[in-house]
């Protein structure tokens, strides 16, 4: 497997179909993959069709922090910002099966009170919140790329185990960022296994 460096998006081109073809194989991808990669819908509503089962989150850590003005300079946050860091994994509740990793930036006062709320219950998707608080949102992608499991970013050396796969298998992933009420809100990191057909 050749590997390829993430090609940074800035300038928006007319979909994210082509934003993900700049960076990756287009063609050499599943049409799963390829529909993960480039929706800007809620990925657990794409895996729960697809796989014909309930998609539910283990949650591998979540805290608050305050931002240092490094990492996630896509979120444009003041030094200082309330952040809340969250990784998760994405696994069908009848199969078991890990679906995808996620690392999420969160800038909580940006969100409406219930959403912050549930966030802290650790039990649903950030997709599913978006949905049941009907938060407005924008979704842009701003890199993407396919690396070996244990290099994925955000996760490293954790995301083999959270996929259940070796640190060699190969993943793609894409970071995008949410914008609510024309604020960014979040930022998030998604992985998959090229093993997802």
């Amino acid at each position: 497997m050749t590997e390829l460096e993430p090609v940074m998006m800035r300038e928006r081109t007319s979909t994210h179909r082509e934003l993900v073809a700049l960076s990756l194989d287009y063609g050499s991808l599943s049409p799963l993959l390829r529909t993960l990669l480039t929706t800007d819908g809620t990925v657990t509503e794409v895996l729960s069709a697809f796989f014909g089962e309930d998609v539910g989150i283990r949650v591998l850590g979540q805290g608050y922090r305050s931002y240092e003005g490094r990492g996630n300079l896509e979120l444009e946050a003041e030094l200082g910002t309330r952040m809340l860091d969250r990784s998760i994994v994405l696994y069908g509740h009848t199969s078991g099966t890990a679906y995808a990793a996620a690392f999420s930036r969160i800038i909580p006062s940006v969100l409406p009170i219930g959403m912050q709320e549930a966030l802290l219950a650790e039990r649903e998707p950030l997709g599913k919140l978006m949905l049941e608080h009907r938060l407005e949102t924008f979704k842009e992608i701003v890199s993407c790329g396919r690396c070996r499991a244990d290099e994925a970013p955000e996760f490293a050396d954790q995301c083999p185990v959270a996929l259940d796969v070796p640190g060699a298998a190969p993943v793609v992933w894409r970071t995008y960022r949410v914008f609510s009420q024309g604020k960014a809100a979040m930022s998030i990191t998604e992985i998959f296994p090229e093993r997802l057909q």
